[in-house]
């Protein structure tokens, strides 16, 4: 096979668990990447604090909590601001925060509201930069920190940011790093097919599936879990931190339809990935490919 000029090699493998583990690694943000994530950190912080006295700045979302999907996934960052600053309808806030970071970022391509965030595209090597304003609210029974953040129709929502990446590895290291393993591959199926379904409840998702099973195989895991999404229609699912009230998968009727869609389209093919799993690794990899692409290996 004659490939063309700067084309990837194809990825091959001798076993299912082979190739696995080497699309999970092909999916893992590089060195480069990691770096590129905090190169306009203190420019936004700057900015942000000047205007509104930020308390607290940090990164979350699928780079911190180590699931975030090479060359695709966003960079996020959580700024807490003071509470006076607060308005009625997050949306006002949200417009004023992108209002100050057009402004201040002159080296920025765009700036936009994406709720519940300010987006940023700088157009450098990591797609895009998503910074989500909390003001604070409450302290849960073990002091964990509970915000408001925009959220669905205009109105301010809980979220518990810290407590719910430590969720996520308190359930990997239970599994010796497959939590994440999981939730990454649920994440590489969405990029691959533009499911609009959100990265944060596919990857609580998994922690809980982890929280509550024995063993995790991925060939039998994948196919279970996306059974259940399915049979739960998709909905917002309750907080396992018991946090916050609700965890949303979807900004819009329309989404969460389309989401169930495309997992009704691709569990039909995880099923027969697992039937073939131990009867004919080469064509249980054909099944695997057309879940997540060609990226995923070739078993020879």
């Amino acid at each position: 096979m004659v490939l063309p000029r700067g084309a990837d090699m194809p990825l091959v493998a001798e076993t299912i668990s082979d190739a696995f583990s080497e699309f999970l690694k092909k999916k893992t943000p590089k060195t480069w990447e990691r770096e590129e994530v905090g190169k306009y950190r203190t420019r936004i912080y700057d900015i942000l604090d000047a205007e509104f006295g930020v308390y607290n700045f940090f990164q979350s979302g699928s780079f911190s909590n180590g699931t975030g999907i090479s060359q695709v996934s966003d960079v996020d960052y959580f700024a807490r601001i003071p509470l006076d600053r607060k308005t009625v309808k997050p949306d006002s806030f949200l417009a004023s925060m992108k209002s100050v970071l057009k402004k201040g970022l002159w080296e920025a391509f765009d700036v936009w509201v994406s709720r519940p965030t300010v987006s940023i595209d700088f157009k450098q090597l990591v797609t895009q930069y998503e910074v989500t304003p909390g003001f604070y609210e409450r302290a849960g029974s073990k002091g964990e920190e509970v915000y408001l953040i925009p959220g669905p129709g205009d109105t301010w929502r809980e979220a518990a940011p810290k407590a719910h990446l430590q969720y996520v590895r308190d359930a990997d290291g239970m599994h010796s790093g497959k939590v994440k393993g999981l939730a990454r591959l649920l994440k590489a199926w969405k990029y691959e097919h533009e499911v609009p379904v959100s990265s944060f409840y596919l990857e609580m998702r998994a922690a809980q599936y982890g929280m509550q099973a024995d063993s995790i195989v991925y060939p039998s895991a994948l196919p279970t879990l996306v059974d259940r999404m399915i049979k739960h229609g998709v909905r917002p699912m309750n907080d396992p931190t018991g946090l916050v009230n609700r965890i949303t998968p979807c900004s819009s009727e329309v989404k969460r339809l389309a989401s169930i869609k495309a997992m009704s389209v691709c569990l039909p093919q995880l099923e027969a990935g697992f039937e073939k799993w131990t009867v004919d690794d080469w064509a249980a990899s054909c099944e695997y490919q057309d879940v997540f692409g060609s990226d995923f290996p070739c078993v020879l």
